[in-house]
């Protein structure tokens, strides 16, 4: 009793501080109570680690004075742009860090001084090559800590307000490095803080460079030409000359659809919108064979390209048709709800009842049950399962199951017939990684089989499972997936 009087009342003269969790715990308020002192005692300890060590003197640096800090850093740069030898992927973590503690240095010397701070991490960026060169595969911690430096220098520069001039060389003598392509999105950064000015002067810079590779023998690909010209359409772009971004492209890469596309965006944007439309038809998806060739993708960017263009060019009925056509071709939504959304008032309900008939139709399946399950037109998608039966395939087993999940309120039957092909189609080809996946599915198909009055040209539950012995008895993952969910096979 005595003991716990006292320590009500040490309770009252000092209240103990709210935490979450134990005092163990290792948190920022914990630490804190173990006093100045006693945490400068433990730092002091755990220098011998060099990695300790060296951030505990970019903080005494960072609080005495930015000069310092800034010249403790460059010469930390200094050193590891001096060295040329490999740097071994057990060390890869460590250096890594220490990259990153003086990236994050420098951002912290931007607060005082972003003059000196721009100049440093311009400097850090330079050493991305050479660095990079000494590894076995760029990709890791280290390239990231470069690609960090170069998506946030941008902020530093605005603060900084350089010379732009000088700033368009740095930039310049970046992208010359640039043996990874990583830099291009520095013109886009950097594109504030050089202006006017500076950005006609990296144009310039670049235009000599390309026009010096020009002279060259063709030998293939140019990797550093592709860098400058990328370089160059970010600078197009930053200034919004359509033209300039253009001329970057050969005649032959412009009467492509995904290059005809970029272009044709911009004029929209610039109001040119004749010009785009002109731009589009002569980069029109052809039989382009070779390098040249459009894929999928690409050919999609330039068809929603050239809406655009139609519908800026009052050709308002030609992109209807256009929007139709590539429904009934490819069943896709987007594009139908763009459809309906440009007939006049009452005409897309017929509409719409059109678009349901030519995806019951459609000639292939899983796109025809994914349309009228995503529309939603579920009882249209039970109609197609019922009415097609032959034709699913268990192979989609996100379809599948998405499907089968959206049926099985209403439309039991229906989802038991997906619920079976997905097992069928598992057990038929061994899909071991979907044995689990498949067990449950059995089960769903059970508990949906007493919701069903009558089963009709198909086998009940039972004779299902039974026909699944017979022909899958064998598959022991399977019947282990089963018997984990307190069933069996």
């Amino acid at each position: 009793m005595a003991r716990k009087a006292a320590t009500t009342t040490a309770e009252k003269v000092k209240p103990a501080k709210a935490r979450k969790g134990s005092k163990t715990t290792l948190s920022e308020a914990n630490l804190v109570d173990l006093g100045p002192e006693r945490l400068a005692a433990i730092l002091l300890d755990l220098s011998i680690d060099s990695h300790v060590k060296r951030v505990l003197r970019l903080e005494l640096f960072a609080e005495a004075s930015r000069e310092g800090l800034a010249l403790e850093i460059s010469k930390r740069l200094a050193t590891i742009g001096k060295s040329q030898a490999r740097i071994h992927w057990r060390k890869r973590v460590a250096f890594a860090r220490d990259l990153d503690l003086h990236r994050k240095m420098i951002e912290r010397l931007a607060e005082e001084d972003a003059t000196a701070a721009l100049g440093l991490m311009l400097d850090l960026l330079d050493m991305a090559t050479p660095t990079l060169n000494r590894l076995s595969q760029t990709e890791g911690p280290i390239g990231d800590v470069f690609l960090a430096a170069r998506d946030g220098v941008g902020a530093i520069a605005a603060q900084a307000l350089p010379d732009p001039v000088a700033l368009a060389d740095r930039i310049a003598t970046l992208l010359r490095r640039d043996d990874y392509a990583q830099f291009g999105p520095l013109v886009n950064a950097l594109a504030p803080a050089l202006g006017g000015k500076g950005q006609t002067h990296l144009r310039e810079t670049l235009e000599k460079l390309l026009a010096a590779r020009a002279t060259r023998p063709p030998s293939g690909f140019d990797a550093k030409s592709a860098i400058y010209k990328d370089a160059l359409r970010r600078l197009a772009d930053a200034s919004g000359d359509v033209d300039a971004f253009e001329a970057t492209f050969a005649p032959e890469l412009r009467r492509t659809p995904l290059v005809s596309a970029e272009i044709a965006r911009r004029l929209l944007e610039a109001g040119r919108a004749e010009d785009a439309l002109a731009t589009l038809h002569a980069g029109a998806p052809g039989e382009q064979r070779g390098r040249h060739q459009s894929s999928l993708e690409e050919r999609a960017a330039w068809e929603e390209a050239m809406l655009d263009a139609l519908e800026a060019t009052g050709h308002h009925e030609e992109a209807q048709k256009r929007r139709w056509a590539e429904f009934e071709r490819t069943l896709s939504i987007p594009r139908l709800r763009a459809y309906l959304k440009g007939l006049p008032d009452f005409d897309d309900v017929e509409a719409e009842d059109q678009a349901k008939a030519v995806a019951k139709r459609f000639p292939q399946f899983d796109r025809a049950l994914a349309f009228l399950v995503s529309w939603p037109d579920l009882m249209a998608a039970s109609r197609l399962v019922l009415a097609r039966a032959g034709e699913i395939n268990g192979a989609d087993d996100t379809l599948m199951a998405e499907a089968a999940r959206r049926l099985e309120g209403a439309y039991p039957m229906a989802a038991t017939l997906l619920l079976r092909a997905s097992i069928q189609y598992v057990l038929t080809y061994g899909v071991a990684t979907r044995y689990a996946e498949a067990a449950r599915q059995l089960l769903e198909a059970e508990s949906l089989s007493a919701m069903i009055g009558d089963f009709g040209e198909y086998p009940d539950h039972q004779a299902f499972v039974a026909d699944l012995r017979i022909m899958h008895g064998r598959k022991q993952g399977f019947r282990a997936e089963l018997e984990a969910l307190g069933s069996a096979f």
